[in-house]
Parts: structure tokens; sequence; C-alpha cells
């Protein structure tokens, strides 16, 4: 047999579709073990959202989470299969025909330095070859959200650092870098190789079934103590607090230079997004797949009566005095309600609030700069930090929720001093935005990360207001009724994240 560009082509295109509405089925199976061992209230909740959303993303056809990612091909391959110099050359047509078909954002940049204009096709693809032993060929796509990716790392150790060298640095990555890339966790972790190697040895981690042991006994220990150490952390799912901040730590170890230890830390976060595909199964007509898809089926007949379960409950019930009954408010804010709310306090909002993101930040400042005042009347309003897909299943938008907030801290506290009463987002923010927070009487909401399907069932409304041409990072008018989030830093500077911190 002889590979083709087009097998791989429309293998790529096939798993695109379903991994970017379809939650990794072992992941799924994963926080709902989560969900039976957690005992924080407010865990408990995040871990039901997360599962709703998977149902919702499932069913109505959606992404799963709003940033839909980079997009990773590795093409497993014997090394007595013929493999043509062009294998990938349809590659980046079939993800560009896969992100309009499945109506899913386009993020991927020209250039990181030179041009950083969208693309608009969500290519190129970043493509891999790996030679195995025999004659099988397997195709594993993976869609790589930001959050996850820019929480990961490469450090270089000295030999001297060890296995507690190992550990310390895996652990200060998670308490820095967790809640920006959306807790459950799963951890591939990269030990060896050299510095342009050791990365790929973590992400090839993350294609592992979740809690699958290393094959070495040695290797499979190793994770059950980073695990350990992890969770005791306390970060807990959203970061919100709760004893599951990982689902699993997978370990891939390889040879090493004398003077060297690589480690590498990849985050996969809680909508893990993967297949892999048996070509030579595929090109005879089967449709035989991944480990991910042989445990599906049981996977959906369990999820389906726990989401319905969900949709039709009260948020917020519990015998916790730290979760109560969410407030419900109404946007946007005044002076009162900004003054009554703590840190901590979990909210439904109804009501309109203004998306921009980075590039839209660096537009208000300019303009800020400019004239002395907010651009488009924001001032009182209430800025989400967030890029959502285009209008899918009848609904407004495909799918929303939150990007990393402390990319905004740049500008945040200058616009809380214009006028902007509150934002949304996911994860820590700068000591310069909670000392906005407590000079203006200003918050800033958390709100859970990669459950953009349920969290867009929240939105009723979108109008394009300014910056077409940022695409996704346009600035945009939504109006939400009972949305989710938690208060993150109220308008005294108290921090739930540093709460939880300890």
């Amino acid at each position: 047999m002889q590979l083709s560009a087009e097998l791989v082509a429309n293998a790529v295109y096939d798993a695109i579709r379903k991994c970017a509405t379809t939650l990794r089925p072992d992941f799924e199976a994963g926080v709902r073990a989560a969900l039976e061992r957690e005992e924080n209230p407010r865990a408990r909740r995040v871990l039901d959202q997360m599962l709703e959303n998977a149902h919702i993303a499932r069913t109505d056809g959606v992404p799963l989470c709003q940033d839909t990612g980079t997009v990773w091909v590795c093409l497993e391959v014997g090394e007595d299969l013929a493999v043509p110099g062009n294998v990938f050359s349809l590659v980046d047509d079939a993800v560009a025909r896969a992100y309009d078909d499945g109506i899913l954002r386009k993020s991927v940049l020209a250039d990181a330095l030179l041009n950083r204009v969208n693309t608009n096709t969500n290519t190129p693809a970043f493509c891999e070859i790996k030679l195995v032993p025999g004659m099988g060929a397997r195709l594993h796509v993976m869609l790589k959200g930001g959050g996850s990716d820019n929480a990961s790392r490469v450090i270089m150790l000295p030999p001297g650092a060890g296995r507690e060298g190992i550990v310390r640095e895996v652990l200060a990555c998670v308490r820095e870098k967790a809640a920006n890339a959306c807790p459950p966790l799963l951890a591939g972790i990269g030990i060896g190789a050299t510095f342009d190697k050791v990365a790929g040895l973590a992400k090839h981690a993350l294609l592992r079934p979740v809690g699958s042991p290393a094959a070495s006994p040695e290797a499979a220990a190793f994770e059950a103590e980073l695990l350990t150490e992890i969770n005791a952390l306390g970060i807990g799912p959203a970061a919100l607090g709760g004893h599951v901040t990982a689902l699993a730590v997978h370990v891939e170890t390889a040879p090493c230079h004398i003077a060297a230890l690589p480690l590498a830390i990849n985050m996969g976060c809680c909508a893990m997004r993967s297949a892999s595909i048996d070509l030579v199964e595929r090109a005879a007509g089967s449709t035989s797949a991944s480990h991910s898809e042989e445990i599906a089926e049981s996977t959906r007949s369990a999820a389906a009566p726990r989401t319905a379960a969900s949709r039709s409950a009260k948020p917020g019930l519990s015998t916790s005095s730290q979760d109560a009954e969410p407030l419900r408010l109404t946007l946007p804010l005044a002076a009162e309600d900004l003054a009554g709310l703590t840190a901590g306090q979990e909210v439904l909002m109804s009501g309109p609030v203004y998306t921009m993101r980075d590039a839209g930040h660096a537009r208000a400042l300019d303009y800020l700069r400019e004239r002395d005042e907010l651009p488009f009347n924001l001032a009182g309003q209430t800025l989400f930090y967030a890029g959502p897909t285009p209008a899918a299943a009848g609904r407004p938008l495909g799918s929303v929720g939150p990007t990393t907030a402390s990319r905004m801290d740049f500008a945040t506290p200058a616009l809380m001093d214009a006028g902007i009463v509150a934002c949304i987002g996911k994860g820590k923010r700068a000591p310069e935005v909670i000392e906005a927070c407590k000079r203006n009487g200003s918050i800033y909401l958390a709100t859970v990360g990669g459950v953009a399907a349920l969290l867009a069932t929240r939105v009723t409304d979108s109008e394009l207001v300014a910056w077409e041409d940022l695409g996704t990072e346009a600035l945009r008018r939504l109006t939400l009724h009972d949305f989710p989030a938690y208060v993150a830093i109220d308008a005294q500077g108290r921090d739930l994240y540093r709460e939880i911190e300890g």
C-alpha cells in the first residue's frame, strides 16, 4: 500500500469536524469520574457545566470552545510503507474547508512577527511525520487552543536538578498558569531528547487515553506522584477551587546529552480535542478510529441523563455557605451593585456586554489617548474578553467563552480609570488591575473556560459595533440572559484566585 495525499487530507477534514464539536470521550469519562469524587460544591457545579457543555456541543453541532485552535497533524507511518513526498500537500485545503463548513473560528496569523494578519483559513496546519516499525499508518489530529498552549513551557534544566527539580518546575507551571489553561487539565510531560524535540514528547503524551499509565513502571509511578502533587494544590476546576486540578499526568521520556535535563510541559485543557485514525483500515473501507471513539457510545449514553438533569436544576444549590444561590444582576451595573459584591460570589448576569480582546484593547487605548474618552459610549459598561464563533444552531453565536484575562492587563487600569466598570474573562490579574478595581469601584468577573457551547445559550443577541477588520476580535454588543460567572476581584480589591492559593 502507498499512502496518498487525498487519503490524508480527507482524514484530516473528518477529524477536525468531529474534534471541534465532540469532547474526547475518554476525557469526558474522566470528567464524570472527577465529579463523583469532587467534594467542593463550586467545583462540582463547574464540572457539571463542562458535561452539559459537551452534551450541547455534540447535540447541536457547535464548537465545544470558541477557540477552535491551531491544527496539529502527526502522521505515524510504518517504515515499510511507501509515503509520497507530497503527502501533506492537500492538508491546508482540507483545513480551510473544515473550518468553513463547520462554522469554526479562524485564529491563525500569517506571521508571528512580520505579518500579524489573520489568514482567514486557519491555515497553515502544523504537520509532522514520525516513522514507526511495521506497515501501519496512523494519523493524529489535535485542535489546540491558545490558552492551554500559552500555559505550556520548555525548560532546559541542569542534570543536578534531578527528579525533585522536575517536580518543582511542573508544580510552579501549574500554580502560575493553570487558571489560563482551563482545568481540569491533562498534563503532558516530556523529559529528555533535545530542545526542539522535548516539546514533541509532551504533546504526544496528550494522545494517550486519560489515565493510561506509561509503559515503564518507573514512569507510571512518577505520573501518579505528579498527579497527587498537582491536585494537592487545591486549584480545582476552572481554577475556582477544588480537589481535581488535573485528570491525569502523562510522562514520556527519551535519551539526552550528559549535560542536559530537558523538560517540557504541555497543558491539555478541559475541552480536549484530538482524534487518531488508522489510515490503512480507512483505505480498506473501515471507519475504525482511535481509542477515544471506541468508548464514545458508552460515554454518550451515560452523559445524556446528567446533562438533562443539570439543565433543569437550579444553579447554585449547595449546603456550603461560600456557594449560596447565585445573585441575579442587571447590566449595565450601577455603583451600588458593584459595591455590594464580594469575591467568590456567584452571579447570573442579564443585559448588554461588549466583546473586546487584545487588538481591541490596543485600539481603545489609542482612542483614549487621542480624545481622553472611551470610544462607542463604553463608559459605564462591561467588557467581555471573548472572540466568538459565528452564528449557528439557530443562535446569535455558535460558541462564546472567556479568553485569558491577563493579556488585557496592559490596558485594563486605564480603561477602568476612563469608565469601564466591569470585565469578564478567565484567570488571574496583575496587581495593577486589583488597584484599579479598588480605585474605581470596578470588578473583575471570571466565567468558566471551555464551556463555550453552554455559554452561547445564554446570549440572546449579537450586534457588530466596530472594528470588523479584526474578525473574531471585533467589538460586538452581546445581550446576555442569566449568564453565569463568579466575582473574581471585587471593588474592595479582594481576589478570589489569591484566596484559593492561600
